[in-house]
Parts: C-alpha cells; sequence; structure tokens
C-alpha cells in the first residue's frame, strides 16, 4: 500500500535525520572553550524498537536521542563559558537531564537525580547524556546551568528542533493558532495590586519614640483605657503605582498590647521594655508589653527608626493577577497570580498533528494581544517561512496585529471584539451593517457577501433579491415598510450592492467575510492552540503548579515546556505511524488503511492554504 505517511515511519526519519544532524553540527560551528568536561555527551545512533501497540521500547528518551544530535548545544551556549573556568558539565549533558525529567513524569529534580545515582535504573539515561556513575550533578548545578544560559538560548534550542520538523515535512506554518495560558507562580499573592521594589524596605523615622509615647499615656490613664486595647503605629504606603482615583492604604508597622505581669516575664518582654525605655514604669505597675503584631526588619538606636516590609509584598514580584474562566464554572472568572505563556501552534491538517513553533512569556496582567507579532517575528527571524492564515480570540482583537497580519500576506481570522458597541436590532438597523459587517439593503433585509476584490481591499454584499423569495406573512410585513416596487436596484443581476472596505473597518471586515461557512470552519482550528496549552498543564503537568519564583525562571521553564511538548508530540506521531503501518501490513485491516489515508480537507481550506 501506498501511503502519504509511509514518509513519516521511524527508518524513513532516521535516514533523513542523519543528513539534518549533519547541516546543524556544520551550521553551530563555534568550539566550546572549556576543554576540561565533568561530562562527556557523544550522539550515538540506537536501534528504535516500535512495540505492536505503538509504545516506544526504552521510552521517549531513547527514540529522541537516538535520532536526534544534541550536540549544537555545545556551540549555542560557548559564549556562556570561559575557557580558563573549573571544570564543568558538558552543557547537553545537562539539557538531556531536565529533558529526561519532564518527558519521563519525573517533574522534580529531586526525582530523577536519585535515579541517575541508581546504578541500574539510571544506566539509560547516563548512557543518554553521557555521564559517568561517579559524576552525577546535583540539583544546584541544573539551576546553574538554567540560569547561565537564560531563557534566550532555550528558545534559540527550540527553534533549531523545530527547523528539524519543518525539513522533516512535519510543519509547514500554513496555519498558525495563538493563545495563551496563565499558570501560577510559587508565591501567595498577599492583596496589594501595585506593589513596587520600594515596599520590601520601607523606612520610618521615630517610631520608638511615637510608641513609648501611646504606652506612657495608657499607663497615666489606665482607669480611662483598658489594658486590652491595642496600641498600633501604622505609616503610609510609599508605592507611586496608585491610581488618583484609590487612596493609599496604611502599613501597621508595630502593634502591642498591655497585660499583667505574672513576676516573671519572658526574655521577648523584657528586651521589648528595654527597647522602648519603659523598663522602669511598666515594672512599678506590674505590667508587661505584649507584642501581637511586627513587620519590622531593623532598627535605627539612635534615631528611633524601622525598617519594616510591608506584609502584603509578595515573594514574587514580577508575578501579576490574570483573569481567566474558571475550568470548572464558565460562567465565573478565576484570579491566576503568576505568569501567562502566549503558544503559537501550526495546525498541520494534512497529517493531523498540531506542533509549537513560537513561544513567549509575559506577566499575568500584560497585554496577551501584543505578543502576536512577537510570536511572527520568532518564526521569521528563525524559519523564514509564509504563514498563510493566522487565527486567534478576541484579546488579539487590535488594529496593529491586523495591519502586521496583512503586511505579511496573511488572512487574519481573529475573533470581533465588540467592546461598548450596540448591538441591538435598531441600533443596528441605524448604523446600517449588523455584529458581522454585512450591510443592510434599502428594504431592511441583510446583504449577503459576494466575493472579495484583492486588489481594491474590499468585500462585496448583495442583496440577491432576496425579498422577492419571501412567503407571504413575511412579504406583507416587509412591503408595509417598504414599496419593493419602487426599489431602484430590481433591475439589477445581484440586486442592491454595497463594498465594505477594509480600510474603512480593518477590525470588522475580513477577507474572509465574517459569519460564513468558510470562516467558521477555519475559525473552530483555534482549538489547537487551546489543547497545545492543555497538554502542557494537564497532560505533561509541567505548568500546572511549578515551583518557579521570578519572570526569568518563569519564562526558561515555559522554553522547556515547549521543547518537551514539541518532541513528545513529534515522536509520538512517528512512532503511531510506524506501528499503524507494520500492523496494517500484517494483517491488511481497513480500520487501518482508513487511519492511513491522509485527513479530508474541506475544499474552501485547500485552496487557502494550497496543500501539494
Amino acid at each position: 500500500m501506498v501511503t502519504p505517511f509511509e514518509r513519516f515511519t521511524v527508518d524513513h526519519i532516521s535516514t533523513k535525520l542523519n543528513q539534518i544532524n549533519t547541516e546543524i553540527l556544520l551550521s553551530h560551528p563555534k568550539p566550546f572553550p572549556n576543554v576540561h568536561l565533568l561530562s562527556h555527551y557523544q550522539f550515538k545512533k540506537r536501534f528504535v524498537e516500535i512495540l505492536p501497540n505503538g509504545s516506544i521500547q526504552g521510552g521517549l528518551p531513547r527514540m529522541i536521542t537516538s535520532l536526534v544530535d544534541f550536540s549544537f548545544i555545545r556551540s549555542l551556549v560557548a559564549h556562556c563559558y570561559s575557557p580558563f573556568g573549573p571544570p564543568c558539565y558538558d552543557p547537553p549533558s545537562i539539557f538531556l537531564i531536565d529533558l529526561f525529567r519532564y518527558l519521563d513524569g519525573c517533574l522534580d529534580a529531586n526525582e530523577i537525580l536519585p535515579i541517575l545515582r541508581d546504578n541500574d535504573r539510571g544506566r539509560a539515561y547516563r548512557s543518554y547524556a553521557g555521564i559517568a556513575l561517579d559524576r552525577v550533578p546535583c540539583e544546584a548545578t541544573l539551576s546553574n546551568f538554567r540560569k547561565r544560559i537564560g531563557q534566550s538560548l532555550y528558545n534559540e534550542i527550540f527553534h533549531v528542533l523545530v527547523g528539524i520538523f519543518k525539513k522533516l515535512e512535519m510543519i509547514t506554518f500554513k496555519i498558525l493558532s495563538h493563545d495563551g495560558t496563565l499558570f501560577p507562580t510559587w508565591a501567595r499573592y498577599k492583596g496589594c495590586t501595585y506593589f513596587n521594589q520600594g515596599c520590601s524596605h520601607i523606612t520610618v523615622d521615630d517610631v520608638i519614640g511615637k510608641v513609648k509615647d501611646r504606652i506612657l499615656y495608657r499607663l497615666d490613664h489606665l482607669i480611662e483605657n483598658s489594658l486590652g486595647s491595642e496600641c498600633r503605629v501604622t505609616t503610609e504606603c510609599p508605592s507611586s503605582k496608585f491610581p488618583q482615583e484609590i487612596p493609599k492604604p496604611k502599613i501597621e508597622l508595630f502593634s502591642c498590647r498591655l497585660a499583667f505581669s505574672d513576676g516573671s516575664p519572658t526574655t521577648e518582654q523584657l528586651n521589648t521594655a528595654a527597647l522602648f525605655g519603659l523598663k522602669e514604669e511598666l515594672e512599678k505597675e506590674h505590667l508587661v508589653i505584649n507584642t501581637l503584631k511586627s513587620n519590622v526588619l531593623g532598627l535605627d538606636l539612635e534615631t528611633g527608626a524601622l525598617t519594616i516590609r510591608c506584609p502584603k509584598f509578595p515573594h514574587d514580584t514580577d508575578a501579576r493577577i490574570g483573569v481567566r474562566r474558571d475550568p470548572q464554572n464558565p460562567d465565573r472568572k478565576e484570579k491566576i497570580f503568576g505568569y501567562n505563556a502566549v503558544l503559537s501552534t501550526s495546525v498541520e491538517l494534512h497529517l493531523h498533528i498540531e506542533l509549537p513553533v513560537a513561544v513567549t512569556n509575559i506577566a499575568g496582567n500584560a497585554e496577551e494581544g501584543d505578543m502576536l507579532i512577537a510570536n511572527r517575528q520568532q518564526i521569521l527571524h528563525h524559519h523564514s517561512s509564509q504563514v498563510l492564515i493566522d487565527i486567534a480570540d478576541a484579546k488579539y482583537d487590535a488594529i496593529k496585529n491586523y495591519d502586521y497580519i496583512r503586511e505579511k500576506g496573511t488572512i487574519p481570522i481573529i475573533d470581533y471584539n465588540r467592546r461598548s458597541e450596540k448591538l441591538s436590532k435598531d441600533d443596528l438597523k441605524k448604523r446600517g451593517y449588523d455584529e458581522n459587517g454585512w450591510p443592510f439593503a434599502l428594504c431592511g433585509l441583510l446583504c449577503r457577501p459576494n466575493g472579495f476584490d484583492k486588489d481594491r481591499g474590499r468585500v462585496a454584499f448583495s442583496c440577491f433579491k432576496h425579498c422577492l423569495a419571501l412567503k407571504f406573512k413575511a412579504l406583507d410585513d416587509l412591503q408595509n415598510r417598504f414599496d419593493i416596487s419602487s426599489c431602484p436596484h430590481l433591475k439589477n443581476k445581484t440586486g442592491f450592492t454595497k463594498h465594505m472596505s477594509i480600510k474603512d473597518y480593518p477590525r470588522l471586515i475580513n477577507e474572509i467575510p465574517r459569519g460564513t461557512k468558510r470562516y467558521k470552519d477555519i475559525k473552530k482550528l483555534r482549538s489547537a492552540s487551546e489543547r497545545a496549552n492543555s497538554s502542557i498543564k494537564v497532560d505533561l503537568d509541567i505548568l500546572d503548579k511549578p515551583r518557579v519564583l521570578g519572570i526569568k525562571r518563569a519564562g526558561i521553564l515555559v522554553q522547556l515546556a515547549t521543547i518537551v511538548l514539541l518532541l513528545h508530540r513529534g515522536f509520538s506521531f512517528i512512532a503511531k505511524i510506524t506501528s499503524l503501518l507494520r500492523r496494517f501490513r500484517q494483517t491488511h485491516d481497513p480500520k487501518l488503511k482508513q487511519k492511513l489515508i491522509r485527513p479530508h480537507i474541506a475544499k474552501s481550506i485547500q485552496n487557502l492554504i494550497q496543500l501539494e
């Protein structure tokens, strides 16, 4: 049987990768400066056995390292190392350890490192990564390696791998779907949205004197003042990020309460009394000071100034609040304190796979729509491929996105953000077109698309004299509002015609008119990004609740997660096709034959993406 999937079996892919690996090494010739290595990665082709059930003997780590040569990583990160530094681990070795722990579900370094140190269980991992049993790295080595090369170099590695799948004809970039996914930071949100770096060290002058005066006042008025009342010292929030209409809150520095002594005060009570110079006065009244709350970091005994940390200041100052729909209840919104991974996925309809091709990480409250251009720039810089269709939701509905996409010769399929538009029936009639940009004829009936003029950048809409085909009741209602016989457009073949220009309505009018079947069919492909985001969170369990602080570390994790998703989906597809083809040749099962036929693609989409 001749099948278009024949070229995606392990045997064919292995043959192609021999040449691709060589081309990649030749394009990355920079030598690694440090010759004293604690490990030594060396690419070795191994036999890859695909079992009858489609699984891989030895798992994905064996298949990936047996087909892809990761030696190019040395050249990419060479400028991060010094020739005079101490002995270091071979960069591909450390990279592969991180890759293995995500591919095999060991998400914590503390889980994979004991496996590497085990003589039997870690033998395969050590062999793939080029690490000796007595030189297994520690968790700090893995962490320092990620910090050393940073997010940008992980992105370079990712795009080298994307280029491999492009050469294998598994990525065409013809249809891109863009979407972001929020994930939490490993820090708790403490209730302030307008914090800045100054909130971590706030200095307040003469606090000791203020507290002393308040306690002395209470001691002089013990009859009027209950011992149980709190003594609080506050200061104004120093943040400059608060909007003018929102008053700044008060920050509590210190709070205490007077209480009767049991005759043996604690060390803390004695020190507190000495600090405020009230030891004799308190002993005279048989009282002590009980500290209730303190945000004090430092104290200047000469000036009496205190340095505090705002209790609402989070440990991750880069994270922000992002809002999404609650997965358990779509009618409710859920707040996530963390980051947003914006993923661009190439939808390969002819293979029925979806592979990530670009990714950017931003704070949770940043404008996700701005990242479409950033991701497209990544693809343009690394792959110079022509994208034909960009699909995104309403967060990306911005003039600059439409301008960029059309400038590159691509068709935008972006959900229209209606914002504050009035969409009642009367308002639509008054403005002359509906929510999809379809105009109304003179009689009030809605016109239909009648072709796109590429040269003039406009869509033609015609009524097609639909009034003449109406039923009796509908026709009577129409005639009561408009005299059909007086319509000057009845003599035209298509009736009333109006042109809607993209220049006049750049967000509303599209090359493929909104509301048409073709538009809806293409729009459905946006779920590819949602599946990719779900795979990173649920299937691979990388971005669900990661142990990560700071936007730099979060960005590195996002790049790693996208690399894992790309390799996992790509090589799982190769294993699946290999297994299906072998089983079909053994059994000639018609059900298997159906799976090996190229998926059906609607002609309206096939003509657009120009599949060969």
